[in-house]
């Protein structure tokens, strides 16, 4: 596969794992990946979260990573 360059949309509290894995993945596997955010430069950070089933009716939510960015979203 030909290498691709790719936009990722972040933004705080997003799913910890619906971020870092295919930005991590994606780059892994060639691909040019550009994370961004609105209002953010390259090199601000974005909270992400962790959501958890522990036996609730509904999910828990926890602090996840700090995504380090790496692109500008006005830039892009």
């Amino acid at each position: 596969m030909a290498a691709k360059r790719i936009l990722l949309l972040a933004g705080d509290y997003a799913e910890d794992y619906e971020t870092m894995v295919p930005f991590q993945t994606l780059l892994a596997v060639g691909h040019t990946v550009h994370a961004v955010c609105p209002d953010k430069k390259a090199g601000d950070q974005v909270k992400t979260a962790i959501h958890d089933f522990e036996g609730a009716q509904t999910y828990s939510e926890k602090p996840g990573h700090n995504f380090t960015l790496n692109a500008t979203f006005a830039e892009v």
